[in-house]
């Protein structure tokens, strides 16, 4: 199984709304896709968002990612956000909150 975390730093917060309206569709297709598990957790700042995913394999991972609303997000995605981090880890259940958080280094 793949964790996929992502930590996304927003411009400022008049792009809180493209950062939601492009989220929730993302979670819809998500819903739609063969995603195992999904999350989304802010800071307290609301500038900074992670996401969470579970997959069963890289193939399902990279045919979401490259496809769909998400493809549209990351082309668009620095007009929003001047730091987004990823990392993937091979694991079976997805990580708390606080752990996947400190996988980050600040930009």
């Amino acid at each position: 199984m793949i964790v996929s975390i992502t930590r996304i730093e927003l411009l400022s917060y008049s792009k809180l709304k493209a950062f939601f309206a492009f989220n929730s569709k993302i979670i819809a297709e998500l819903k739609q896709s063969k995603c195992k598990k999904h999350s989304v957790a802010g800071n307290w700042n609301a500038r900074v968002w992670y996401t969470m995913t579970l997959w069963e394999n890289e193939a399902d991972l990279n045919a979401f990612y490259r496809n769909g609303t998400h493809l549209e997000a990351m082309k668009k995605s620095k007009s929003f956000s001047p730091h987004i981090q990823s990392t993937r880890i091979d694991r079976d259940e997805m990580l708390g909150w606080k752990g996947a958080k400190k996988l980050f280094t600040v930009p």
